[in-house]
């Protein structure tokens, strides 16, 4: 007698995923502090956009142009400058410019407006929040 073959059915995929959470702001939540204070335990508005947290900081001696001074600023912010081939036509030329000596102290101010300070008014910045990365281009008129 010949085996039967049997089709093996395909296995189900298993959901490892337990529940779906979107991003949603949480709502206030008091949680005691001390004695007698509490606090709200909710996200900073800095912590939720990045690029919104105060900075307050003296560019390196070692940096020595505005793209070295761009790494700095981006080093601890989980953002950093896109590839060359994703910047504008004229930033590749701006990022090797020397830093002047007047943008070595920075702040108190967001980190968005320090960024877009180094480059000045003749860039705008396009911001990747997938993949956190900061490119530059070069507003109309100047190009």
């Amino acid at each position: 007698m010949k085996p039967v073959e049997v089709a093996e059915a395909p296995l189900p995929a298993t959901d490892i995923f337990i529940e779906r959470y979107d991003y949603e702001p949480p709502s206030a939540t008091q949680i005691r502090v001390g004695r007698y204070s509490n606090a709200d335990a909710v996200n900073t508005r800095q912590q939720e956009n990045l690029l919104e947290v105060v900075i307050d900081t003296e560019i390196p001696s070692r940096a020595k142009t505005v793209g070295e001074a761009m790494e700095f600023l981006l080093m601890r912010s989980g953002f950093s400058l896109a590839a060359p081939s994703k910047q504008g036509m004229h930033v590749k030329q701006l990022m090797s410019k020397p830093l002047p000596h007047s943008h070595r102290k920075i702040g108190p101010v967001m980190l968005k407006d320090a960024l877009m300070m180094l480059v000045g008014k003749a860039y705008w910045m396009k911001v990747d929040p997938v993949h956190r990365l900061i490119a530059f281009d070069t507003v109309e008129e100047f190009k």
